[in-house]
């Protein structure tokens, strides 16, 4: 019973599927997304060592040097 019913209510007109076209090849969002990241990991490169480059302008601007600090404390 349930079969034909199913069979009544799939018999209706189906309007024909459309697909999205992407605006460009697939291909090229993989492209472009790598193309990003290795911008992002260039920005974050150029920030490398910058820690240590500011502890040493610290350890300047108050007259001690790096290493000082063990040289006073004798070990």
């Amino acid at each position: 019973m349930t079969s034909r019913v199913l069979a009544l209510v799939s018999e209706g007109d189906v309007p024909e599927l459309h697909h999205n076209e992407l605006p460009m090849s697939h291909l090229m969002y993989g492209v472009i997304a790598f193309i990003v990241f290795m911008a992002m990991l260039a920005f974050l490169w150029s920030f490398r060592n910058t820690a240590p480059k500011l502890s040493e302008q610290h350890g300047a601007e108050h007259g001690t040097a790096r290493g000082t600090d063990v040289e006073r404390s004798g070990h």
